[in-house]
C-alpha cells in the first residue's frame, strides 16, 4: 500500500496545482497502471479523474476492519411470561380511549405474574416519570429490563420528587362516584344493570354524569362486566335519551374484561 498512498499524495497534488501546470503523475504497477493503459482518455484533465476515482478504490479496498466493539450486557434474566400480543394491542387501546383503565392493567400484569412485553417498557417509564406510584409499578411490571434501560437512557427514570408508598404500589386509586351510587361497586350483576339500563333509559342518569358513570363501570366487580356491556348494548337500540352515553358505557365494559381475561394466567 505505500506505493499507492505515495501516488495519491502526487495525485491529489497535481489536482491542486492543475494539469495545466503539471502532468498527472505514472500509475504504478498493477491495476492501476493497466486502467490508464486500457482505458486512455484524450486529456490529462480527464486521466486524473480516472486515477483519483480508482485509487480511492484502492484504497477503501485496503482498508483494515476497526476491532469489534463489545456489546453491551444484557439485563438480568426474568424467569417471568411476557404479556401476550394482544394484551399490548388492548394497553394501546386503552391509553387511547380509556386511559381510566391504565392503573388496573399494570396491576394485572403484576398480580398475574407476568412482565411486559419489551417493546411497551420505553412508552410506560416515559409515560409515567412524572408519578413516582405509577412509575414504580411499572418498573416492578418491566423487571430487570426496566432498569437496564434507565442506565441506557435516564430520561425514562423517574422525574418526580414524592416517595413511593409501598401500601399504594398494590392498591387502585379510589376514582369519585356519587354516594347513591357507592353501593353499586360490590353489588351483584343484576342489581348493577338494573340500576344503569333503567337509569339510562328513563334519563335519570343524564349525560351530565357521564365522568361519574365511567367511574363506576372502571370499578364494579369484573363478574359483571359481561353482563353489563350486553345489556348496555341492547339499550342502543331502544328508545333513550343517552343512546351515545349507553354506547361508551358498553365499550369501557366491555374493553375492561377483555384486558382482564387477556391477562389471566396461561
Amino acid at each position: 500500500m505505500s506505493a499507492v498512498a505515495d501516488y495519491w499524495d502526487e495525485l491529489v497534488t497535481t489536482a491542486l496545482l492543475g494539469t495545466d501546470r503539471r502532468e498527472p503523475p505514472a500509475a504504478p504497477l498493477g491495476g492501476l497502471s493497466d486502467l490508464a493503459a486500457d482505458a486512455a482518455l484524450p486529456t490529462a484533465s480527464q486521466q486524473l479523474l480516472q486515477q483519483v476515482a480508482a485509487t480511492v478504490a484502492v484504497r477503501r479496498a485496503g482498508l483494515l476492519p476497526a476491532a469489534p466493539v463489545a456489546l453491551p450486557a444484557g439485563p438480568e434474566p426474568d424467569p417471568r411470561p411476557t404479556t401476550p400480543p394482544s394484551a399490548s394491542v388492548t394497553w394501546r387501546r386503552v391509553i387511547d380511549e380509556w386511559a381510566v383503565l391504565e392503573d388496573e392493567w399494570v396491576l394485572a400484569v403484576l398480580r398475574q405474574q407476568w412482565r411486559l412485553a419489551p417493546e411497551l417498557v420505553p412508552s410506560l417509564l416515559a409515560r409515567h416519570r412524572s408519578d413516582a406510584t405509577r412509575h414504580a409499578r411499572v418498573r416492578a411490571a418491566a423487571g430487570p429490563l426496566a432498569d437496564w434501560m434507565i442506565d441506557w437512557s435516564p430520561r425514562l427514570g423517574c422525574a418526580a420528587k414524592q416517595r413511593v408508598v409501598p401500601e399504594l404500589l398494590a392498591e387502585l386509586p379510589e376514582l369519585p362516584i356519587t354516594p347513591d351510587l357507592v353501593s353499586l361497586l360490590a353489588a351483584p350483576t343484576e342489581r348493577v344493570v338494573s340500576v344503569l339500563c333503567d337509569g339510562l333509559a328513563t334519563g335519570r342518569l343524564a349525560v351530565g354524569l357521564k365522568p361519574i358513570l365511567v367511574n363506576l363501570v372502571a370499578r364494579v366487580q369484573p363478574m359483571v362486566l359481561p353482563a353489563l356491556a350486553e345489556h348496555l348494548r341492547r339499550l342502543t337500540t331502544t328508545t333513550s335519551n343517552s343512546l351515545g352515553l349507553s354506547y361508551a358505557l358498553a365499550d369501557l365494559a366491555h374493553l375492561r374484561h377483555q384486558m382482564l381475561t387477556e391477562l389471566e394466567p396461561v
